[in-house]
């Protein structure tokens, strides 16, 4: 029998399930007392697999687990895992692509929508002589054009937005139906009305917006940032919110993360902070939590992932 570890609490919530007969009866799914690294460590030496959303999945975690076979996650992003490390000692690493990416952009719609109609006026009588924005004739800059953005730029298109977008692999037809405009990034961040980071975080993407990008951008221009939080540097986003010189930010993702209950971002009405659920409703949950059971029992069993990192 498999032992599973969950290294994540919020993996045994009752949103996501994972306990007691989650892989089926030939697997057992250990939940430890405690999260922390000290607290998994007895249970560390056991296990054949580890599942993870956002915990951490360290190097010195996986040197001190010889029987490790496996580490998965309900998820696209992996950068909570060293998967470098996993690499070296021989251990598959998997996630779930294009499950989430609809409801992220949906997300990633609601926010913008959220601030061009200042929603956060909706206790103040203010509101009610309060001009707002349409979406209809606005840019809409998508910076990452993979199942996130396509799928946004195909809301943004029918809402009757320019999509202007910036990727690593712009090609004519990208999003079938959908006339994209490809650009250079300072050119988009010059431009674009709303600005929607759909990228994953890497050395060449950390701190890609900045106080350098910021100030390049339209004063009434919004941040949207459904990537991962170090994508934004968050000084220089709260600096340019503070002085006016950007005309709101939702972020569904934050630097540090979760954000402290007291940091100064969220102390402006033009800010919405979303706490990372952007890719979780129910359709979305149910495709994830049932793939990664797939990927959990393929390589427990021998056979191929169908999401293999490594």
């Amino acid at each position: 029998m498999a032992r599973l570890l969950v290294v994540d609490p919020l993996l045994e919530t009752p949103e996501f399930g994972i306990g007691e007969g989650w892989a089926g009866p030939e697997h057992e799914v250990v939940v430890p007392p405690a999260y922390a690294f000290d607290d998994l460590r007895p249970f560390l030496a056991h296990a054949e697999c580890l599942l993870t959303a956002h915990g951490p999945v360290t190097r010195e975690m996986i040197e001190i687990a010889p029987k490790l076979q496996l580490i998965a996650k309900p998820g696209a992003g992996v950068d909570n895992i060293d998967v470098a490390a996993a690499r070296d000692h021989g251990i598959v690493v998997t996630n779930v692509q294009g499950v989430r990416g609809r409801a992220v952009a949906e997300h990633a719609l609601f926010l913008m929508m959220y601030l061009a109609r200042h929603a956060w006026m909706r206790d103040d009588p203010a509101w009610q002589g309060t001009t707002s924005i349409q979406m209809g004739g606005k840019t809409l800059g998508i910076v990452g054009l993979g199942e996130i953005g396509a799928h946004l730029a195909r809301s943004g298109h029918g809402l009757g937005m320019e999509i202007v977008a910036h990727t690593r692999t712009p090609s004519p037809g990208r999003v079938k139906g959908v006339p994209v405009r490809f650009a250079e990034r300072d050119a988009l961040l010059a431009e674009a009305h709303f600005v929607v980071l759909c990228l994953p975080l890497t050395t060449e993407t950390h701190h890609l917006i900045d106080r350098s990008t910021l100030s390049s951008m339209r004063s009434d221009a919004y941040v949207i940032n459904v990537a991962r939080g170090p994508v934004v540097a968050t000084d220089d986003l709260l600096e340019a919110v503070a002085q006016g010189r950007l005309a709101g930010a939702g972020l569904d993702v934050t630097d540090p993360e979760p954000l402290p209950a007291d940091h100064p971002l969220r102390r402006f009405p033009n800010v919405l902070i979303s706490p990372h659920n952007a890719g979780r409703t129910i359709e979305s949950q149910a495709e994830a939590l049932a793939r990664m059971r797939e990927n959990v029992r393929s390589v427990l069993q021998g056979r191929p992932p169908t999401d293999p990192v490594t």
